[in-house]
């Protein structure tokens, strides 16, 4: 194997497909990235069980392929190499076998290889159920309902997104059992299918689809799912079991609503859970008053109180209740919202609400409560 290729370009994708190298030391070929030289392109692959990503960087200028062959270096050190170094070029040669030479102007580095026989197969094949989003709504998606997804594995279907694909309609939701986000896309062209995304691995393709004009072709099966962008294959297993019903779930019938400025919110609610900051449960109130008022505030025996008072832009109906719940689930559904207002959607003391935004077309997050002393 013999090439040399721009470190710029280089750079760029294995920043890619680093991202699915694995950490484990008990499985060493998984923390490697298999290096395959064609006669006219280079494919770069890296995987560890969970995710795969792929790149292929075809025969340019910037990339001159001498001799063909394949190894697996360590994925970690190559990518440190590939960051420090600043030459232009970057050289790449095996050397008695089991090593590869890598020379960028001064610099000399020599990697031992991996053994490529050890390196799983992947298959980044297409599929029947496919259909294609654009970057923008795809990233919109991840972005309002990962973060919501369970981190405990106790009922692993609801550390996933689930994508429910039916008539039009594009459905993703993630809930953890104490808060959910929902957002809805209507679209033609798109198969009849429901699966479970695993949260973080959506998180690492967010992460790889930077060009907000370019299309994402998505390919699922029965096990696994595909995503093609630009040069780029990033494929994630599934998460299997069945996603619950939430349709039931969100009100429709609201005691009072009442619309906030949203950096005025977000801004009374930090200011009102600073001393509930080191707790788990991060417990404000917020109170309805008589005149109109929202009150937050918070207790903390061993440190003291705060009052925080905001005037809302609406209230649909000034019926005076209060209600507890997480400022930082609170906090978390409202910083994915793009609308300047947000409108908080009550139903009652100790009954579930929703936020809207009024930009936020198709998208809302659903809190439960907490009962307080």
């Amino acid at each position: 194997m013999k090439f040399s290729i721009n470190r710029t370009l280089l750079l760029g994708n294995l920043n890619n497909v680093a991202r699915a190298v694995s950490t484990k030391p008990q499985m060493p070929i998984l923390t490697g990235v298999k290096i395959e030289v064609k006669k006219d392109h280079l494919i770069m692959t890296a995987s560890n069980s969970e995710i795969a990503i792929q790149s292929v960087i075809s025969d340019t200028n910037d990339l001159i392929i001498q001799e063909e062959g394949v190894v697996v270096l360590p994925g970690k050190y190559l990518l440190d190499i590939i960051r420090k170094v600043e030459s232009e070029m970057i050289d790449f040669m095996t050397f008695e076998d089991n090593v590869v030479k890598i020379l960028a102007d001064q610099s000399n580095f020599t990697l031992n290889v991996l053994d490529k026989e050890a390196f799983p197969h992947l298959s980044f094949e297409n599929s029947q159920d496919m259909m294609m989003l654009d970057v923008l709504n795809l990233k919109q998606i991840i972005k309002k309902t990962t973060f919501a997804a369970s981190l405990s594995e106790a009922r692993m279907v609801l550390t996933g997104v689930h994508f429910a694909l039916s008539d039009k309609r594009f459905e993703a939701v993630a809930t953890d059992s104490f808060r959910l986000a929902q957002k809805i896309l209507f679209l033609d062209n798109i198969p009849d299918i429901k699966v479970v995304i695993p949260s973080h691995s959506l998180d690492e393709l967010n992460k790889i689809i930077e060009d907000l004009e370019e299309i994402v072709e998505m390919h699922f099966t029965k096990t696994k799912a595909l995503f093609k962008y630009k040069n780029i294959l990033f494929q994630t297993r599934l998460i299997e079991g069945v996603f619950p019903n939430i349709s039931s779930l969100i009100p429709t019938n609201f005691l009072t609503e009442l619309t906030f400025n949203k950096q005025e919110i977000i801004a009374a609610i930090e200011r009102a859970s600073l001393f509930t900051s080191g707790e788990s449960t991060n417990i404000i109130k917020l109170t309805l008053t008589e005149e109109g008022i929202v009150e937050i505030s918070s207790t903390h025996n061993e440190i003291g109180a705060v009052l925080e008072k905001i005037q809302p832009k609406k209230c649909s109906t000034m019926v005076p209740f209060q209600i507890a719940f997480s400022s930082r689930f609170f906090l978390d559904a409202l910083k994915v919202f793009d609308s300047p207002e947000v409108t908080v959607h009550f139903t009652g003391e100790i009954k579930p609400f929703i936020i809207t935004g009024e930009y936020d077309v198709n998208h809302l997050q659903l809190i439960l409560p907490v009962r307080v002393a």
